[in-house]
């Protein structure tokens, strides 16, 4: 069974450093994207793995919460796809880490072949502009950022809905975490259907969380959605009224990352991180003697 582990980086070269070479293994492929907005030197990645083949796509400048996500890993899919020969893809940030060896991923991949690992959150009735209007100013003048374009942006959606104005019809579409574990089946819909969705998610809001589960629609897909849910380990922290994040990682988090359906972990910086790691390394080798 191979594995492509498709990872989206922006800065901390050092951990994505970390990242790869955990991941190296004759059974991986691992496709890199690095934001054409970052100023960090990513050349020392190339030289981190021996096993895997590792490739870089070119590079584009990704935007928080607009529609250059859903490009992104897009890109990462279709790059991966064309060689053919995967499994499953698991899409990755650059902060992010295995808690299991190679070994332990390779046996829980076999055991639930066919499953797909994605969580789904509540839905986002709420939040229905994110995809009803159009957000043009999103990718050019907001990104993160809470500042006077947001309100703009915000109000130019308030008027499309007075207009009439309203891209999609139906329930309000179903909300999950982006980072999934997905297989084969799953991403070949996705790569048949890539042209209309990078059409349909054109000046949309954090759809990144969106377009997956509304772009697959074998009705078997519902069945094979796992309940261990995404596999991963992520905090998040309100730090202010508007920015919630994950936190960082730290060796006091080990026992919750030791449970058997965790597979891996966001998130890690350095030097808070690095206790954390060397203990995750450690248990990686004991288990390999």
């Amino acid at each position: 069974m191979k594995h492509a582990f498709l990872i989206i980086a922006h800065d901390r070269p050092r951990e994505l450093e970390r990242l790869v070479r955990a991941l190296d293994d004759d059974s991986h492929d691992i496709y890199v994207h690095i934001d054409k907005n970052s100023q960090h030197d990513f050349s020392s990645v190339h030289d981190m793995t021996h096993h895997s083949r590792l490739i870089f796509i070119p590079r584009m400048r990704v935007v928080w919460g607009g529609s250059s996500q859903v490009d992104v890993e897009l890109a990462l899919l279709h790059a991966a796809f064309s060689t053919g020969e995967y499994r499953y893809y698991h899409l990755l940030s650059g902060v992010d880490y295995p808690t299991k060896d190679n070994d332990y991923i390779h046996q829980y991949f076999e055991r639930y072949n066919g499953l797909n690992f994605i969580t789904r959150v509540p839905e986002i009735s709420r939040q229905r502009m994110r995809y009803d209007q159009y957000h043009f100013l999103q990718n050019a003048l907001v990104g993160k950022k809470r500042n006077i374009w947001k309100y703009i942006d915000f109000g130019l959606c308030e008027a499309q809905k007075a207009l009439g104005i309203h891209r999609h019809h139906g329930e309000p579409l179903v909300r999950y975490i982006n980072w999934v574990s997905i297989t084969d089946d799953v991403v070949t819909e996705l790569i048949h259907n890539e042209r209309s969705i990078r059409k349909r998610y054109r000046w949309t809001y954090c759809c990144d969380e969106i377009f997956l589960l509304e772009s697959i629609h074998n009705p078997h897909f519902a069945q094979t959605i796992a309940p261990q849910g995404n596999l991963r380990y992520i905090e998040w922290v309100d730090f202010s009224q508007h920015d919630s994040s994950p936190r960082v990682l730290t060796i006091d988090d080990l026992p919750l990352l030791e449970q058997p359906d965790i597979l891996f972990a966001r998130k890690f910086n350095l030097p808070q991180s690095e206790s954390l790691y060397a203990a995750l390394d450690n248990q990686a080798q004991r288990i390999r003697r």
